[in-house]
């Protein structure tokens, strides 16, 4: 039975995010597939107080597959994309160290945030996380596919809130939407059917 531990803000963990629809889909995808899910995630989660919380949160479930969705959080709270990274890099060298997952980490969508300065922030973010990708650590870019179907759906100056309400809060159009971005865009054949190093 293999592990899945899905861990990050609002967006991502329940009541309100889309980590709930990601295993539904993998679900029916997979049904030859023997996997349990956890969504320890919290509302207002950032990268260091995930980074606190891995210990008890991830590696204590001794997971095979850790999807973060992170980051939001700490840009409404006026993080610096720099501390973001550092942050970030920390918490995945943590769980590859302590575990033998395969991880998966989203972008941030910077259309979900209210004002220009954390936008710009998010794309600073966003541009360097690349470079935090590996082996077992992949970067799933939620951003692009936002951005890609805001630009194709726009209508008028309210038409972005179709995925989200408020920051940490998608509408049921967006988890819809981000989940199938989740499982359209990441190896789950890999994680889920292979062999458990």
């Amino acid at each position: 039975m293999k592990n899945l531990v899905f861990y990050g803000d609002g967006l991502l963990c329940p009541p309100e995010g889309y980590s709930e629809q990601v295993v539904d889909r993998l679900v029916l995808r997979h049904p030859e597939a023997a996997f349990q899910s956890y969504h320890p995630g919290e509302q207002n989660l950032t990268l260091e107080a995930a980074l606190k919380g891995a210990p008890f949160h991830v590696i204590g479930k001794a997971p095979d597959v850790v999807f973060l969705g992170i980051g939001n959080a700490d840009l409404l709270h006026s993080a610096e994309p720099a501390a973001m990274h550092a942050g970030l890099e920390a918490l995945l060298q943590l769980i590859q160290q302590k575990t033998r997952a395969h991880l998966a980490f989203t972008s941030v969508c910077e259309a979900f945030l209210p004002e220009e300065s954390q936008r710009e922030k998010a794309r600073v973010y966003n541009a360097g996380l690349s470079a935090l990708a590996g082996e077992r650590a992949i970067l799933l870019d939620l951003n692009g596919h936002v951005n890609a179907f805001l630009e194709r759906h726009r209508q008028g100056a309210g038409e972005k809130r179709a995925l989200h309400v408020l920051p940490l809060q998608l509408t049921s159009m967006g988890r819809i939407f981000l989940s199938h971005m989740a499982v359209e865009n990441l190896p789950w054949d890999g994680f889920l059917l292979s062999k458990t190093p």
